[in-house]
């Protein structure tokens, strides 16, 4: 009876999963093409440590779920070893899994791990349900399917422990030393009851067991703990380019930009979405969800998964196109990506190995009919899935992605939206208009003239590339790109002096471009305009190139995230370090001996998300903060954990109307720190300039004051 009712559960389930996966599949099948197979070992590294791993897990702020978290994983990961030995037990009744018998030493071992775990795993529910139903966290989505998915999980472990102790049962002999849990219900429930009766609860434990898995796994596909088939997957072709760098569109041989419909999506994308686990720790630092904007990541994702899965409803199964498309497509080789929306290669152009058969475009996996995607509606606007506003309030600060246990790509999905919207609809907000021509005429954000570029210098007598002797070029150590802020904002430009006054007490020598210099070009992309910032990007790449230093300073990191990041994608490969990274250096070798600085009150220091958290540089400010005598009074949300002056993704230049604004509540957060009184350092202009706003906007002028690092080190030179 029992193999005839284990057999109809097991082909039932799967049936039905068949079934709803084949749903799930359809949007990722006609998704665009994305290759993210290349570089195996890498990706399998990163699946171990991070997948298996769990590495981001524990880490701050989320540490006691995180560990919660890790105990459920690995004991859903052991229990699979246990619903296998059930499926076995189903048809054999003394049947076990290869060395794993309880007579053997391995076995022992094996089942004493399993009680352990089913203990450990049990508590990370239990943490779970108190999260959910008692505390109540903001974070979490509160909903009957986060406690009915913990209740399954109990199910499953404990299910695998009534068997266990049902075969104890049976002998009612001495509790062994392997089976610390499932031994004690045996002896507490169990034993006592006849033989016969012991095998009738083994029985029912096999057969529960199985039919709680078959539920499990088909109750899986329909919500947000789909993550538990997609996570792994989605670790595994997560992004292996840097953290700071987009991609870079094919302008030439496009016909259409951007991201507008579910179909524009990558599968990564859309896989990215089911991985989703709702957690909400994308939300606990990030600046727009803290200060009240109209943007999580989690909704977005959540969104965008319930649409793709109303979608599916219409999609056909392709399984002609498919097997055409497997048939004449050859295996691909190398990485690369068909259009320069993701990782791979970074001249736009498709693969060789991806050329699509007859019929279906390149840069597309199959052909969805052209009737079912005009009747998609769009992914951003009033008929959409999102409002232009939460497209719009993204910072780019990168929390979100840095957060995501599984790596979802929160970020180049955002801008791929506001490249549609920019390129194709024209639909943007009013003051990036004004930002976009005055980078066009002007080569700035600010549109003032491009000749008055080098006037913050006037009196300095700083060498010019465009001036200098290819032999004394060859002796220039560095070449300073002072940034558009550097260059025009009479705040940053005290920034640039004080940074000049240090590279020559230090004796080292440097060049400007001067008018030659441009903008870089990071708030044209960020903001979507990928057609104003190739221009930009592509006449500094060729005015750099002219020249044969190749090592750069910046004091702006997001001057210092695209030349090194993203510069590369138009032929400009240079050596770039920010004046942090110099200035530390510099100090190290002994080259530069500032004095104590005169400070009477403490300094806390504000990192910039595209230094720190985009490219890990956290420890070289502190260390040029801690030459000149400053002990450093650490904010709670410092380092790559650190919040947003709310700047970046071109927010600099877009009025801020909704919510608190995000500058102060930082300065608020820096002010706690202080005590009410002291100085904030910086060491980027946007941030300079929004630490400096938000003191003032929140009347403390008179307590408080923000200066960038390198004029705190410039004071105390002699």
């Amino acid at each position: 009876m029992a193999p005839a009712l284990a057999t109809l559960i097991i082909v039932a389930g799967l049936s039905l999963f068949a079934w709803i996966i084949s749903y799930r599949v359809r949007p990722l099948l006609f998704a665009r093409e994305d290759v993210r197979w290349d570089d195996p070992a890498t990706r399998t590294e990163k699946l171990l440590l991070y997948g298996f791993g769990q590495k981001r897990m524990p880490t701050k702020p989320e540490r006691p779920a995180g560990a919660a978290h890790i105990w459920i994983f690995v004991a859903f990961i052991v229990a699979q070893l246990g619903t296998l030995t059930s499926f076995g037990l189903a048809y054999a009744p003394g049947f076990h899994l290869p060395f794993l018998a309880h007579e053997s030493r391995l076995g022992q071992i094996y089942l004493y791990v399993k009680d352990v775990i089913d203990l450990l795993g049990t508590a990370g529910c239990a943490v779970f349900l108190y999260y959910r139903l008692v505390q109540k966290k903001e974070r979490m989505t509160l909903s009957w399917e986060g406690v009915f998915i913990l209740c399954m999980i109990l199910g499953v472990l404990w299910s695998d422990v009534l068997i266990d102790a049902a075969v104890l049962a049976r002998s009612a002999g001495e509790v062994p030393w392997y089976l610390p849990v499932s031994g004690r219900v045996a002896q507490w429930f169990l034993y006592g009851i006849p033989p016969q009766t012991a095998t009738n609860v083994m029985t029912a434990g096999i057969l529960l067991h199985i039919a709680i898995v078959m539920a499990f796994l088909n109750f899986l596909p329909l919500g947000k703990h789909f993550h538990i088939i997609t996570g792994l997957p989605t670790v595994f072709f997560q992004r292996l380019t840097p953290q700071g760098q987009l991609s870079k569109l094919d302008l030439e041989n496009s016909e259409k930009f951007g991201v507008a419909k579910l179909t524009d999506l990558s599968w990564k994308e859309i896989l990215d979405t089911y991985s989703c686990t709702e957690c909400g720790r994308c939300q606990t630092y990030c600046p727009t969800y803290d200060t009240g904007k109209p943007l999580t990541h989690k909704e977005m994702n959540r969104a965008i998964r319930h649409h793709a899965q109303q979608m599916a409803e219409t999609m056909p199964l392709p399984l002609a196109q498919l097997a055409r498309k497997l048939n004449r497509i050859p295996p691909v080789t190398g990485g690369g990506q068909a259009d320069g929306h993701g990782n791979g290669h970074t001249d736009g152009h498709a693969h060789e190995s991806e050329a699509p058969f007859e019929g279906v475009p390149p840069h597309v996996a199959l052909q969805l009919p052209a009737e079912l995607i005009e009747k998609m509606p769009p992914l951003v606007g009033d008929s959409g899935v999102i409002p232009d506003e939460t497209v719009w309030a993204c910072t780019t600060c990168g929390w979100c992605e840095q957060a995501c246990p599984v790596f979802i790509e929160h970020l180049p999905r955002i801008v791929d939206m506001r490249r549609n919207l920019v390129l194709m609809e024209s639909r943007f907000p009013d003051e990036a208009a004004r930002v976009f021509k005055g980078m066009e005429t002007q080569g700035n954000p600010w549109g003032m003239g491009s000749n008055r570029r080098a006037e913050w210098c006037a009196d300095l007598d700083l060498p010019v590339a465009a001036s200098m002797s290819k032999e004394a070029l060859k002796e220039v150590e560095y070449l300073f790109f002072v940034g558009c802020a550097g260059s025009f904002d009479d705040r940053q430009k005290k920034v640039s002096r004080a940074l000049v006054k240090i590279l020559r007490a230090a004796g080292v020598s440097f060049c400007i471009l001067g008018e030659e210099e441009t903008c870089n070009g990071d708030s044209a992309r960020r903001l979507g305009n990928e057609y104003l910032f190739q221009a930009l990007a592509q006449q500094n790449v060729e005015t750099l190139n002219r020249y044969p230093v190749k090592k750069i300073i910046t004091q702006c990191p997001h001057c210092f995230n695209t030349l090194g990041n993203e510069y590369p994608q138009f032929g400009g490969n240079f050596q770039v370090l920010h004046h942090s990274e110099v200035i530390a250096q510099l100090v190290a070798d002994g080259r530069l001996r500032p004095g104590e600085a005169m400070l009477d009150l403490p300094v806390t220091y504000h990192d910039s998300c595209y230094l720190a958290r985009h490219n890990g540089i956290s420890e070289a400010p502190r260390q040029a903060l801690v030459s000149i005598g400053i002990r450093v009074r650490e904010m709670e949300r410092s380092r790559t954990e650190t919040f947003c002056c709310g700047a970046g993704g071109g927010r600099m230049w877009l009025e801020e109307t909704l919510g608190q604004r995000i500058n102060q509540n930082r300065v608020d957060e820096a002010a706690r720190t202080l005590g009410g009184k002291g100085t904030v350092a910086t060491s980027c202009p946007f941030c300079l300039t929004m630490i400096k706003d938000g003191i003032g906007e929140t009347g403390r002028a008179e307590q408080m004051e923000a200066k960038d690092i390198a004029e705190l080190v410039a004071q105390s030179i002699p």
